[in-house]
């Protein structure tokens, strides 16, 4: 069977299909959240080639509106009048300038917006105007492009004579330096490195033994701090030590003092038994002189008290002469050695 179509509805369907193509494209380029625009007027004088209606206008790298128009001025047709459309929740200051950009290498140009502090006053229409004027400052090209004007310029004839000037002085000071005794005495210098280099080369076994007995020299160095530092450790411990035993030491020399008066007692002692022996000597001196008279007067008593008395006298005389070098031997060892009365010998 032959299917019916019905182009009535075919034809339906493309007009409805056409109109929401049509009302899409009108959404995506239409704007759908409507903003204020408030606008504002700069004079560039320099080119403004790449700089196109609805181009950007930038406030820090933000977009915040677009060129609304571009014509020259007829009062100065030097200058070229732009009108900015810009938000009008940004308030502008009178310190803010306009700079005229070029993004990248597509040669696209858009306004920049620069400056602004917030101690500066807003921007106010001027009487006379139509709409509140921004400042311009001159691109970087416009910059660039004077500068190298104005040092062309500035190369003028006294200026190359100056430079040639100098290049001569340069040239006689590269002559004086490259004379014959420089050349000379830089030649001799550089002989003397060579030898200097032989000289280090031929001793570089013994310049390596130097740096190995200087690393050792170090390590020994290294060693021995260690053992200083042990060893004033051990000097403070041991002067710990002898803090503690100062006091056994007072102790000790009170005793010694103590032991000091009881040897000067006994010394007096023994001088007075020392001069005693020696009276009782002279009293036994005298005695025997007494004798020898009393010999010469009687001869019969002098046999009986040599048969009798002179025997025992003479024993006396000995003991007492041996108490005597006793008692002086002894005095000479207490002196040589006091404490022998503490400790005996």
């Amino acid at each position: 069977m032959d299917s019916k179509v019905n182009y009535a509805i075919v034809g339906l369907f493309v007009i409805v299909l056409s109109i929401v193509l049509v009302a899409s494209i009108l959404w995506l380029s239409v704007d759908i959240q409507k903003k204020d625009y408030q606008t504002y007027q700069a004079y560039i004088q320099e080119s403004v080639s790449g700089l196109n209606l609805k181009s950007p206008v930038k406030y820090n790298g933000v977009t915040v509106g677009y060129v609304y128009d571009i014509k020259l001025n007829p009062q100065r047709p030097s200058e070229v009048q732009i009108l900015l459309n810009i938000e009008q929740d940004l308030q502008l200051r009178q310190d803010t300038t306009t700079l005229l950009s070029v993004q990248g290498l597509t040669g696209l140009a858009y306004i920049e917006l620069t400056g602004g502090s917030i101690e500066a006053p807003l921007i106010t229409i001027k009487s006379g105007q139509k709409y509140p004027e921004l400042r311009n400052k001159p691109s970087l090209l416009s910059r660039l492009d004077t500068t190298i004007s104005s040092l062309l310029n500035n190369l003028n004839s006294k200026t190359t004579n100056d430079l040639m000037l100098n290049i001569n002085n340069l040239s006689e000071a590269a002559n004086t330096l490259l004379s014959e005794n420089n050349i000379a005495s830089l030649t001799k210098t550089l002989h003397n490195f060579e030898i200097i280099s032989d000289t280090l080369a031929t001793h570089d076994q013994d310049i390596e033994t130097t740096l190995v007995n200087t690393l050792k020299i170090t390590t020994n160095i290294d060693i021995i701090s260690k053992k200083i530092i042990d060893l004033t450790d051990r000097i403070e411990s041991s002067l710990i030590s002898v803090e503690s035993g100062s006091i056994d030491f007072a102790e000790i020399a009170d005793t010694v003092k103590k032991t000091s008066h009881t040897f000067a007692n006994t010394i007096s002692l023994v001088d007075h038994v020392v001069q005693e022996v020696e009276i009782t000597t002279k009293t036994i001196g005298k005695i025997a002189g007494d004798i020898g008279i009393a010999v010469t007067d009687s001869r019969h008593d002098i046999d009986y008290f040599t048969r009798q008395a002179l025997p025992e006298v003479t024993n006396s005389l000995r003991e007492l002469q041996v108490l005597l070098n006793t008692l002086r031997n002894f005095t000479k060892e207490l002196e040589r050695k006091p404490n022998m009365l503490l400790f005996g010998k």
